[in-house]
């Protein structure tokens, strides 16, 4: 489908039995994959290996990459796809956790027959995800771009009036910090009423799909999934910084590109992201510097360069 049939208008939402209930969604961009009693979206694009697979943020769509997908599939293959609960995608029987994240890309790229080895490219949480798939599935990962990526200390909560990183804390101290909003949730999240920047950049008739998505999201994200959400992101999170700690250049020299915005920053994340980047003996660095989050939208051209300059990486790598 052209983006000139893909017409969505803004959606009204209506309460009915204190569920938030979406009207027809606008149609998908991509095809509906059924991974065995459930269904995730998925948009291929362009031609040729290693595919590049892409993971969203916290809160992403496939959508949000159109201005990357479209640079890239001149010359590669590259799929975006919808987690369980995103956008056009089943919900699951979490939401967003890592177990069923890996293991439903595994499933839907097995299903979709896109053969690995992957160029892998994780935004923010995505970073994550996408690591955990190449720490559980290394030889079907080719290269990893990371594009703003969380690092693993990088998620904090307060224990004891102290402000301590997730991957430092223990289950009994992670249960603590939720038990009193699993009494007492907090009220449900306002549901976006417009568009924000830099999502004002995408095409007019993705914005609309965007924010068709972001309410739907919105309308889902329950608290108990925000416990056992937060518990697997950091039981990952421990698992992938021992992995580093253990091993200078832990995925040996594994093509990879960390790119990092120059806006926004500090020291510390400056220094986590370094980190990130010597993961690899191949790993390079760069800064965005006309960016804060969401890199593919205010750089795409960035972003599509690191994404060919891996590719470029992974073909000198198989030829040596």
């Amino acid at each position: 489908m052209t983006r000139a049939l893909f017409f969505v208008a803004l959606l009204s939402v209506s309460a009915v039995h204190g569920q938030i209930l979406l009207e027809t969604p606008p149609p998908a961009p991509g095809k509906m994959v059924d991974i065995g009693g459930r269904k995730l979206h998925l948009h291929c694009t362009g031609s040729g290996t290693p595919a590049v697979i892409v993971e969203n943020g916290a809160s992403g769509f496939s959508i949000d990459w159109t201005l990357v997908q479209a640079d890239v599939a001149k010359r590669a293959r590259i799929c975006t796809y919808d987690r369980a609960g995103f956008a056009w995608s089943d919900r699951g029987p979490t939401l967003n956790t890592v177990e069923e994240t890996v293991d439903d890309l595994h499933l839907l790229l097995r299903t979709a027959a896109i053969r690995p080895p992957y160029v892998l490219v994780g935004e923010s949480i995505g970073g994550m995800f996408v690591r955990a798939f190449q720490r559980r599935y290394p030889p079907e990962v080719a290269g990893l771009v990371l594009v703003d990526a969380t690092p693993e200390e990088d998620l904090e909560y307060l224990v004891n009036g102290k402000s301590t990183p997730g991957v430092k804390m223990t289950y009994d101290q992670m249960e603590a910090v939720y038990a009193p909003l699993l009494k007492n949730p907090p009220p449900p999240r306002e549901l976006p009423a417009a568009i924000e920047a830099p999502y004002d950049r995408l095409p007019k008739d993705l914005q609309a799909a965007h924010l068709w998505a972001a309410r739907r999201l919105a309308s889902h994200a329950e608290m108990p999934h925000a416990w056992i959400t937060a518990e697997s992101w950091r039981q990952e999170f421990f698992a992938l910084r021992k992995r580093r700690l253990e091993k200078l250049h832990a995925l040996d020299d594994l093509p990879l590109v960390v790119l990092a915005r120059g806006k926004g920053t500090n020291d510390l994340l400056r220094k986590r992201e370094h980190d990130l980047v010597a993961l690899s003996s191949a790993g390079k660095e760069v800064i965005a510097t006309e960016s804060d989050r969401e890199i593919f939208l205010y750089q795409p051209d960035l972003v599509s360069k690191a994404i060919r300059d891996t590719i470029d990486a992974v073909s000198r790598r198989r030829a040596r």
